[in-house]
C-alpha cells in the first residue's frame, strides 16, 4: 500500500496537468475569429440579408461538417427552423461560411453550430444587430444612413479610408438574391471574381444599385472585362439598367464625409410632407389623419393566407340536423315514454341510439377536410432587373390535409428561403442556393408560411413607352406597346406610378396597348382600406379594382379572390421597401420616371416542385421602371443569363 501511493499521486497530478489540456484543445479545434452581419454591420427588415462566419480550423484534420443555423427569440424559443448547408474546411486553414436568413424583426438571436458525424461543434450566440431604420426615442432622423459599402481587395486589410465601412471581396455574396440590402458600393480595382459574384454584381446595379468607381492604386481609370465590361462606359455618370455608375476623380484615401453623406442618406428623409398630401390623407368625417402605412408587412400577408384554409362547413344542415336530433329527444323520446305497454329501457336505448346515430352523422358532416384539399397559395412582388430578368419576393402557404414529410424544390434561381413563423418552432430544414429546398414535416389540416426571394427568367414583352405626357408635375398620359407574351388575363390589373400618386392603365389586347385611364390618387391613399377612405377627396380614390368608387369596398364572396384582391394594396407598398423607404408617406418617384404595375396570376413556368399533389393559386405584382422617353424599353446591354 505505501508503494502504490505515491504511484496514484503522482498520476493523478499528472492527469491534472493533461487531462485539461487534452479537452481544451478538443474545445478549441474549431473556433469562429468573424461574423459579419449584412453590408456594413446592420440589417434590413424584410430582406434576406447575408451572414458570414468565419470559421478556424486549428487542427491537422479536415473537418466536413454541415453548418446549422438557428433562430432564437425570447426565453431560449426556438422559430422558423434550420438552416443548413454543407461545409468543409481544410486543416490548419480558415473558411468563410455564408447564410442568408431574412430578418423578420429587431430583436432575435442566432446560433451557428457544425455538425459531423463525430460531434457538434457549437459557438457563442450571435445577436442580431439593429435594423438601418431601427431608431429608439434618443436617435435622431439626420443619424440614418443607408447600407453603404467600399470593397477591399482580397487578403489584403485596410483601415483607409474611415469615412465609410469596409467589406471584405471574398463575402461579396454569390446570388443576386441577396443583394437587396445594399444600397451602394465603392469599388477602387476590378475584383478577381469568378462568375456568379460578377453577375451579382451586375444584377443588383440593373436593379437599382449605386455603383461609385474611383481610381485604382495607380490613380488609373478601372477597367473590366467579361460580365462586368458594360461597366467600362467613359462618362463621369451613366446608367446600367435602372441603376447608376459614378465615376470619381480620386482614389480611396479622397472618400470624404462630403461625398458619402449625400449618398447614403435615405431619399425622402428631409421632405416635409405637403398640405395637398395632408388633406389627400383625411379619411372620415372627422378628417383624422390617416396612419403612416408601412412597407414591410409580413405578418398580415401570412395571415391572410392562412385564414385561406379554414374550414367550410355546411352550417345549414348541420343546424337542421341539431334541431332534428333535439326534438327526437324532446318530445321524441319523453311520448315513447309515455307508452305504457313499452318497456322503460326502451326510451334509454332510444335515448342512447339517437345519441350514437347522430354522432356519427355531426363526425361525417363537420369534420376538418370537408371541401378541403392539399393546396399552395402565392403572393409575390416581382421587380424587373431588365427585360427578361425578375427579383421575385414571395410569400408562399402550404395546406395539407394529412400529415407528412413536405419537401418544396427549385433549380437554378439563387432561391432564397425562410419559415413565415416569426414566433413559432417549425420542424423544418432549409437550404438556399440554386438547389434549394424547404423539408418540413406538416401536421394533418394545417398550414406552413414560407418566403421565398428568387431570380426568375421569363420572355421578354417588348414593354415599350410609346406616348407620355404631363401638365407640370401631373402625368396627363401614357401609352405602352407591347407582344403576344405580355400577361393578358380577364382579371388583370395595371397601375403606373408618378411622383407620389398611383394611376390606373387599361389594356387592349387587340392593340397591344396599355393606355392611362385616368383615375388617380396618393399611393398613401390606395393602400389605406378602400371602406375608411371619405368620398369628399379632391380627386378620385382609386381602388384596388382600377374604379374611382372611394365608398365601395368591392368585398369578393370568394374567400381566395378576396384575399388577392385586398393584398395587391400590401403588395404595393412592399414594393417600396426595396427602394429603402420604411413607409409609403416619403414614397416619391423620381423625376422624370415611372412605375408600372401588373397584377396577374403567378405563370405555371415559374413554379417550384412539391412532393405532393397540390391545387395552386396565386398573383404576383410586376414592377418595372422607365425613363419617360418616347421608345424606352428599358434594353440594358450585356445581359447574361
Amino acid at each position: 500500500m505505501n508503494r502504490t501511493t505515491p504511484i496514484l499521486l503522482v498520476a493523478l497530478i499528472l492527469g491534472s496537468i493533461f487531462v485539461p489540456t487534452v479537452i481544451a484543445q478538443d474545445s478549441q479545434q474549431l473556433r469562429v475569429v468573424e461574423v459579419v452581419w449584412g453590408f456594413d454591420g446592420r440589417v434590413v427588415t424584410g430582406q434576406f440579408m447575408p451572414l458570414s462566419i468565419l470559421v478556424d480550423n486549428l487542427s491537422d484534420q479536415p473537418i466536413e461538417a454541415t453548418a446549422r443555423l438557428r433562430r432564437v427569440t425570447g426565453a431560449l424559443n426556438e422559430v422558423g427552423g434550420i438552416s443548413t448547408q454543407p461545409v468543409f474546411v481544410s486543416p490548419n486553414s480558415r473558411r468563410w461560411v455564408q447564410f442568408y436568413p431574412y430578418i423578420l424583426g429587431n430583436m432575435a438571436t442566432w446560433y451557428f453550430d457544425l455538425q459531423t458525424e463525430e460531434k457538434t461543434y457549437t459557438f457563442d450566440p450571435m445577436d442580431q444587430p439593429r435594423a438601418i431604420f431601427d431608431r429608439n426615442r434618443d436617435s435622431k432622423e439626420a443619424q440614418l444612413s443607408l447600407p453603404a459599402v467600399i470593397l477591399d481587395q482580397q487578403g489584403v486589410a485596410t483601415k483607409s479610408p474611415t469615412t465609410i465601412k469596409h467589406m471584405p471581396a471574398e463575402i461579396f455574396p454569390p446570388y443576386a438574391t441577396a443583394m437587396n440590402g445594399l444600397h451602394a458600393l465603392f469599388l477602387d480595382h476590378a475584383p478577381d471574381w469568378e462568375a456568379p459574384r460578377q453577375q451579382a454584381l451586375l444584377s443588383w446595379l440593373k436593379s437599382g444599385g449605386q455603383l461609385h468607381l474611383m481610381k485604382d492604386g495607380n490613380n488609373q481609370t478601372l477597367s473590366f472585362s467579361g460580365i462586368l465590361a458594360p461597366l467600362n462606359e467613359p462618362f463621369p455618370e451613366f446608367p446600367v439598367g435602372h441603376g447608376l455608375v459614378t465615376r470619381h476623380d480620386f482614389q480611396r484615401d479622397g472618400l470624404s464625409l462630403q461625398v458619402v453623406t449625400p449618398i447614403v442618406t435615405p431619399p425622402g428623409l428631409t421632405q416635409e410632407v405637403a398640405e395637398p398630401e395632408q388633406s389627400f390623407n383625411q379619411i372620415g368625417t372627422g378628417g383624422n389623419m390617416a396612419q403612416e402605412e408601412a412597407t414591410v408587412n409580413d405578418d398580415e400577408i401570412l395571415m391572410w393566407m392562412r385564414e385561406l384554409t379554414q374550414p367550410d362547413h355546411a352550417w345549414i344542415l348541420i343546424f337542421l340536423l341539431s334541431m332534428c336530433y333535439v326534438g327526437l329527444i324532446f318530445p321524441g323520446c319523453w311520448i315513447l315514454s309515455k307508452q305504457r305497454r313499452l318497456h322503460f329501457l326502451v326510451t334509454y336505448g332510444a335515448i342512447a341510439g339517437l345519441a350514437v346515430f347522430f354522432s356519427l352523422i355531426f363526425l361525417f358532416v363537420g369534420q376538418r377536410g370537408y371541401g378541403e384539399t392539399t393546396s399552395l397559395h402565392t403572393l409575390a412582388v416581382a421587380r424587373a432587373e431588365d427585360a427578361t430578368h425578375w427579383s421575385s419576393l414571395e410569400y408562399r402557404t402550404l395546406f395539407v390535409t394529412s400529415g407528412d414529410l413536405y419537401t418544396l424544390d427549385d433549380k437554378d434561381r439563387q432561391t432564397l428561403l425562410a419559415s413565415g413563423a416569426a414566433d413559432e418552432r417549425v420542424d423544418a430544414v432549409m437550404t438556399s442556393g440554386n438547389s434549394a429546398s424547404f423539408v418540413a414535416r406538416i401536421p394533418p389540416f394545417s398550414s406552413q408560411s414560407m418566403i421565398f426571394r428568387r431570380r426568375l427568367t421569363m420572355d421578354d414583352w417588348n414593354l415599350t413607352i410609346a406616348n407620355v405626357e404631363q401638365s407640370g408635375p401631373e402625368l396627363t398620359a401614357l401609352t405602352l406597346s407591347f407582344n403576344e407574351k405580355f400577361p393578358m388575363q380577364k382579371d388583370n390589373k395595371y397601375f403606373v406610378i408618378h411622383g407620389k400618386r398611383i394611376h390606373t392603365l387599361k389594356a387592349d389586347d387587340a392593340k397591344k396597348q396599355l393606355t392611362y385611364a385616368g383615375g388617380a390618387s396618393l399611393l398613401t391613399t390606395f393602400c389605406s382600406p378602400a371602406e375608411e377612405l371619405d368620398s369628399g377627396l379632391p380627386f378620385g380614390v382609386l381602388t384596388p379594382s382600377g374604379n374611382s368608387s372611394p365608398g365601395d369596398s368591392e368585398k369578393l364572396d370568394n374567400p381566395v379572390a378576396e384575399c388577392f384582391r385586398k393584398s395587391l394594396l400590401k403588395l404595393v407598398a412592399r414594393s417600396a421597401a426595396d427602394d429603402f423607404y420604411a413607409d409609403l408617406k416619403r414614397f416619391e418617384m423620381p423625376e422624370g420616371r415611372v412605375r408600372i404595375l401588373i397584377y396577374a396570376p403567378v405563370p405555371t413556368t415559374q413554379d417550384m416542385t412539391v412532393s405532393a399533389d397540390v391545387k395552386r393559386e396565386g398573383r404576383i405584382l410586376y414592377v418595372r421602371d422607365f425613363p419617360m422617353q418616347i421608345g424606352d424599353s428599358n434594353a440594358v446591354p450585356g445581359d447574361v443569363e
